[in-house]
């Protein structure tokens, strides 16, 4: 379980490349909430490998948060304006 961890870690380098580079906004949006999603991943598995089940609860609140902010960047970039 440590390895899929430290595979994930490996991932999450790799796709930041596109964070940095991506040929679009919509491109670099979409990897860091890719990079968000093996976070909470990397967290989930750890937790549940040191059986420390408490720290699942923050990796829901995490996922939650990820996808609001996904939300409101995709927003502001389509329209410009962050007003509802």
């Amino acid at each position: 379980m440590i390895g899929f961890a430290l595979l994930l870690v490996v991932l999450s380098a790799v796709t930041f490349y596109r964070v940095l580079v991506g040929p679009t906004v919509a491109d670099r949006i979409a990897a860091a909430d890719a990079i968000g999603i093996m976070v909470a991943l990397m967290m989930a598995l750890l937790a549940v490998h040191y059986e420390f089940y408490l720290f699942l609860d923050v990796v829901l609140v995490y996922a939650v948060l990820l996808f609001a902010d996904v939300m409101v960047f995709s927003k502001y970039f389509e329209r410009g304006e962050l007003h509802w």
